[in-house]
């Protein structure tokens, strides 16, 4: 019985990597804070919890013809996931990226990755909406 239960288990795991590569992609948490951005700023008080919603994954190349203005025209051009208590995990193709929640634009190096063959990338990601200046 146990042996039944080790093939199939082993079955699995062979077809999952059918080619031989392991997947290329994003598995990793990201962070949301608001707040006060009014000198002088204290980047250490400020408050960040699991983000819930979209985050848009976007090539670096696509994502810097754009801006804050453009930025619903982006999203309909991005590959898209849902966080679900701040985690999202994503297959992607080798590359560079940006991610970016739903809730504001930004395209620094804080949220940019690159991606290469059969890597999976696991750095967290925090972001901080300024409500005030």
């Amino acid at each position: 019985m146990n042996f039944k239960i080790f093939y199939i288990l082993l079955l699995i795991s062979l077809y999952s990597c059918i080619d031989g590569r392991a997947p290329s992609g994003i598995n990793t948490r990201v962070f949301y804070g608001e707040g006060d951005c009014m000198p002088p700023i204290n980047i250490s008080t400020r408050v960040y919890k699991p983000y819930v919603g979209n985050v848009y994954i976007v090539e670096k190349s696509i994502a810097e013809q754009f801006n804050d203005n453009s930025f619903d025209s982006l999203k309909t051009i991005s590959i898209v996931t849902e966080a679900v208590n701040g985690g999202i995990s994503v297959l992607v193709a080798p590359g560079s990226y940006y991610i970016i929640p739903d809730t504001m634009f930004c395209l620094s190096c804080d949220n940019f990755v690159t991606i290469k063959k059969d890597e999976l990338i696991e750095k967290e990601f925090k972001f901080f909406k300024c409500t005030s200046y």
